[in-house]
């Protein structure tokens, strides 16, 4: 016994000596810039002009993406009501770029916006607070792409079926080496954290033991919150609260009974990753390694997996882009059966909106000319 005991103790020494003697990599993880692909945010086909704020401005977006589909469920129109926030005092001069149409000035707005070709264009000044409010119509045959959910409306017999599918799903490469436990544990608890609470996640990285390896592919999706509602004509709505994602499916059938022509209105926004985030048998990832063994290999997938289902989340916060990088989005997505109607042909050019209007010309034009384009931002180009 005493041999057996020796020999396990020199094993347990080596290994760890060996271990030791590898090479340790600091790896970044994903969060918080939001690599993966495709978008949101939405881009435009031109190039943007130089943004300006003062270091003492923030902006803050939020916005409703307005969705109507036709009898079976595919979008024939979609628009999005963005509403900045400016806090902070000084001067500056932002460009959203996205598949525009056209762009008028929204309820609330304190300024008026501008419109280039596939641009979205704001100048002024902020006091302090600012909000900037803008219905921003989109390419619908662009912008459905980029769409979180897909709808499928069929009538089947004495039944009006409706299909909600998550969109957001994309292949991603996930590491896979050899991490510490311990820090498995910290991390986990870090990103749950960070989910439970809404926000954003912060920059980390994980210490690898050797090799790093990049060879698997996985389909990444964000978690949705789905809440709305079926409808016939005179017959009461089948409502509907479902989460697509995390560890749940990915899609969901309702149906109601009836005659007529079926309806649907519903919204959709991105929700935390919960469910595969849930420690076993513990109330943290800390405790959950000390008390039990459990595989590196799979507790480092889902923390790999977990983080880029929040990063994906948090692309669809953003379906028009936020100018400040560093700016807190949330977009929700309402989707609604509506009458099939020809677009309206686009209008290049607004006026109005007092001293700002002038502000922006000016800004833009200036800042397009010293990039050699010298055009008018006013127009499409």
């Amino acid at each position: 016994m005493r041999r057996l005991f020796a020999v396990g103790v020199s094993a347990l020494v080596w290994a760890a000596a060996a271990a030791a003697a590898q090479p340790h990599q600091q790896v970044v993880l994903p969060g918080p810039v939001p690599y993966l692909t495709p978008n949101p945010p939405l881009i435009g086909t031109t190039a943007l002009p130089q943004v300006y704020m003062t270091v003492r401005l923030h902006v803050a977006s939020d916005q409703r993406v307005l969705v109507g589909v036709d009898g079976e469920g595919r979008p024939v129109q979609v628009s999005d009501r963005q509403r900045l926030i400016v806090r902070g005092k000084g001067d500056y001069q932002l460009a959203i770029g996205g598949p525009i149409r056209d762009v008028h000035p929204a309820a609330g707005t304190q300024s008026s916006p501008g419109l280039r070709t596939d641009q979205l264009l704001w100048a002024g000044f902020s006091p302090g607070r600012k909000v900037l409010a803008a219905d921003v119509i989109v390419r619908t045959e662009v912008a459905a792409k980029y769409l979180p959910l897909r709808l499928r409306l069929k009538r089947d017999g004495g039944r009006a079926i409706l299909t909600v599918a998550n969109a957001t799903q994309t292949p991603q490469r996930l590491y896979a080496g050899t991490v510490r436990l311990p820090e498995l544990g910290r991390l986990l608890d870090e990103t749950r954290r960070a989910s439970l609470a809404g926000v954003r996640l912060t920059g980390t990285y994980a210490t690898f033991i050797g090799s790093v390896r990049t060879n698997r592919l996985v389909t990444i999706s964000a978690p949705l919150r789905v809440q709305g509602e079926l409808r016939l004509p005179g017959q009461a709505p089948v409502r509907f609260d479902r989460i697509l994602g995390d560890g749940r499916p990915e899609s969901f059938q309702v149906s109601v009974r009836g005659s007529g022509t079926p309806a649907v209105h519903l919204e959709a926004k991105p929700a935390a990753v919960v469910r595969l985030l849930r420690p076993p048998g513990a109330s943290s990832w800390a405790e959950a390694v000390r008390r039990r063994p459990l595989s590196p290999a799979d507790l480092l997938e889902r923390l790999m997996t977990t983080r880029m289902q929040l990063v994906r989340a948090d692309q669809f916060q953003s379906f028009l882009s936020d100018p400040d990088a560093d700016g807190k989005s949330r977009t929700v997505y309402e989707f609604r059966t509506v009458a099939v109607r020809p677009h309206p042909a686009a209008t290049a050019t607004h006026t109005g909106g007092g001293s700002d209007v002038l502000l922006i010309v000016l800004l833009v034009v200036g800042s397009l000319a010293l990039a050699g384009g010298g055009l008018v931002a006013w127009a499409h180009s």
